[in-house]
């Protein structure tokens, strides 16, 4: 999962902050960000995870020392609180999640006195959810990085001005100088020299441009003097397109995901229900 969500509101009745603070309000650790821009920092788990992977790995000395077995449980109750809380949530819907079959599974364990099982079901949940979180915000990492490389100015080849690249309007000609990025896609225009292009589409040499050759935002003008006449509009260049195709691909399901949420509405209580009934029926 993205781990993303777009509010569209009244800046008047209600700020960005009011907003983040109702989504933490319910645990999701919310904060702003621009589209287009990352601001992931998950490169290592949380301090609880690995606590409870220490603590984990610790216990399997039992074999050696007993007593160790114990140290399963401080796993347990290290690692246990996000799943808890997000169960608590879940609960308070009326829905029945992953969270609350981990749960579960985790208290069946416990009372199974099964210490070492459900450490681990605590420890592989939480560093597995770190890790898709992770692999998911790798997409959008290398596309904000592609963004950042654009620059935010531009040079005006008639007068000499610089002004904003949002400023720019279509048809505009641009002056790009050797070793600086070229701000707009557009045509060239007057000029010759070579861009590299590795960034955008992997090429590892430089290309030769010319009059009517094509250059994307993004890209490197390596050596000569080029005038650009732009095609496209900051938000509209290529690389900007990227950017959000990417966004839309991760915050938007597929239909095999929407299949699979609308299966397990249905399979998830009834197999909680099911598996109580055979715990339960023997006894009565």
């Amino acid at each position: 999962p993205s781990r993303t969500v777009i509010v569209l509101h009244d800046t008047l009745l209600i700020s960005q902050l009011q907003i983040v603070k109702a989504l933490n309000q319910a645990r999701l650790e919310a904060n702003v960000r621009v589209i287009g821009k990352a601001n992931y920092r998950g490169k290592w788990p949380s301090p609880y995870v690995l606590l409870s992977g220490l603590l984990l790995a610790l216990s399997f000395l039992k074999y050696v020392y007993n007593p160790l077995q114990w140290l399963a449980v401080a796993a347990v109750a290290v690692g246990i609180w996000p799943i808890l809380m997000r169960g608590m949530v879940a609960i308070r819907n009326f829905t029945l999640d992953v969270n609350i079959l981990m749960l579960i599974a985790v208290v069946g364990t416990i009372v199974m006195r099964d210490y070492l099982e459900a450490g681990t079901i605590v420890f592989l949940f939480t560093i597995a959810e770190w890790l898709e979180s992770r692999a998911s915000h790798k997409a959008t990492a290398v596309m904000s990085s592609l963004m950042s490389m654009t620059p935010q100015k531009a040079t005006v080849a008639e007068t000499g001005e610089v002004v904003n690249v949002e400023d720019v309007k279509l048809n505009t000609i641009l002056a790009v100088k050797a070793g600086e990025i070229i701000p707009v896609d557009g045509v060239v225009v007057e000029g010759t020299c070579e861009v590299d292009e590795k960034t955008l589409t992997g090429e590892s040499f430089p290309v030769a441009k010319q009059k009517d050759s094509f250059v994307w935002a993004g890209t490197v003008n390596v050596n000569g003097y080029i005038s650009v006449k732009t095609t496209a509009l900051a938000a509209d260049c290529a690389v900007a397109k990227m950017a959000r195709l990417v966004e839309e691909a991760q915050n938007n399901k597929s239909s095999v995901q929407r299949l699979i949420d609308r299966c397990a509405k249905y399979y998830t209580p009834a197999v909680v229900l099911v598996s109580a009934l055979l715990a339960l029926v023997p006894v009565i």
